[in-house]
């Protein structure tokens, strides 16, 4: 399942068009930001916990003032644990993501290319499969979501302007990717056989925008992506298109900073390996509040999360969570921690599945 979560190779896509000023300019710029994320499904003996140390890294390279080439990577290790014994692991590096930035006029239209370099992890065995395929999840979101998607490249384009008191723009981007061995296990006759996966091209576009509101700033954004058949083991398939939307509000109350955020991803009907893939929606909507102490920024959150497939419920999730951030010359660190707890429902019926997990996550920015 595509992922969610924001990662550099999701910004090859689309060139975000709240902020299309010239980015990582000046000096060369570097992060890391190490991030556990374990969540048990279900109690008992039959417990399983996925759980993932993820470790992405980028660097950011200025090549004048209108273009800025960036690197990310990540190493992650996967593992899927039941009654306490480790069932699934895989570990290793991700692919390489680099992506160029060119400008024009006065930050008004930025040219994107980028490529996927395919470093990750390939055919992939049958005792790693079930890690490599838990971390894949829209609803429960994990840092890392994929070892390898073979080679892509990526065009893209964005324009900004302003109208009234407004900010707006709009993006489009185009993703082409080639064929790569995904899986390798036991064929028919005994014998190794692996699996080809052709990911199919995606199409992206995007409109945003952000104004003030008072002393406060509110942003708006809807990114819609169009994809082609996918094609496994000589067979073809279509994930279904997908809608995301987004918004966020800030709002500075004295020394205090409020932010009210929410997002939304809808997924039409399509279909799966095996099978039909039926709609799904997922809602999440987040409050934190930033508490100024000095140089140290402390910000407590609480974040709840709604997901349905084809109408029905499948899923509940809250996040509580603590931040703290501090700077000091050239460098940022920004520590957090989050404790979840929700459900899983069964769509054919039955019990519902409790859940809880951990997310931990360690941010170092060198500029």
């Amino acid at each position: 399942m595509r992922h969610l979560q924001t990662t550099l190779a999701a910004s090859l896509l689309v060139v975000a068009p709240l902020a299309l000023g010239a980015q990582g300019l000046g000096d060369v710029a570097a992060a890391t930001f190490p991030q556990y994320a374990s969540v048990k499904i279900g109690s008992g003996a039959t417990a399983k916990t996925v759980s993932q140390l993820s470790v992405p890294m980028v660097l950011v390279l200025p090549f004048g003032s209108r273009f800025n080439v960036d690197i990310a990577t990540a190493f992650a290790t996967s593992d899927v644990k039941v009654n306490g014994a480790t069932a699934s692991s895989i570990s290793g590096l991700t692919d390489t993501q680099v992506r160029g930035n060119f400008t024009l006029g006065n930050d008004a239209v930025v040219f994107t290319v980028g490529a996927n370099l395919p470093t990750g992890q390939y055919k992939i065995a049958e005792d790693k499969a079930d890690a490599a395929g838990q971390i894949g999840n829209d609803f429960l979101i994990f840092p890392t979501s994929s070892y390898g998607s073979g080679f892509s490249a990526t065009g893209g384009v964005a324009l900004a302007r302003s109208l009234g008191e407004w900010n707006v723009g709009v993006a489009g981007s185009f993703r082409k990717s080639s064929r790569f061995d995904a899986f390798e296990g036991v064929g028919a006759t005994g014998g190794k056989e692996t699996l080809t996966f052709m990911p199919a091209d995606e199409v992206r576009a995007r409109i945003g925008a952000d104004r003030t509101v008072g002393s406060g700033r509110l942003a708006l954004g809807v990114t819609f992506s169009s994809f082609g058949n996918d094609e496994l083991a000589n067979t073809t398939y279509a994930t279904g298109n997908r809608f995301i939307s987004q918004a966020s509000l800030y709002v500075p109350v004295g020394t205090t900073d409020v932010w009210l955020s929410g997002w939304s991803l809808y997924r039409a009907k399509g279909q799966q390996y095996g099978g039909d893939a039926p709609p799904e929606t997922v809602l999440n909507g987040a409050v934190s509040v930033g508490f100024h102490l000095g140089d140290v920024l402390i910000e407590p959150s609480f974040e709840g999360r709604n997901w349905q497939v084809d109408g029905t419920q499948a899923g509940v999730l809250g996040n509580t969570g603590l931040r703290v951030r501090w700077g000091t010359g050239p460098f940022t660190l920004i520590p957090s921690a989050m404790f979840q707890f929700g459900k899983l429902y069964p769509l054919g019926g039955g019990n519902s599945i409790d859940l809880t997990g951990w997310r931990m996550a360690l941010t170092l920015r060198v500029h």
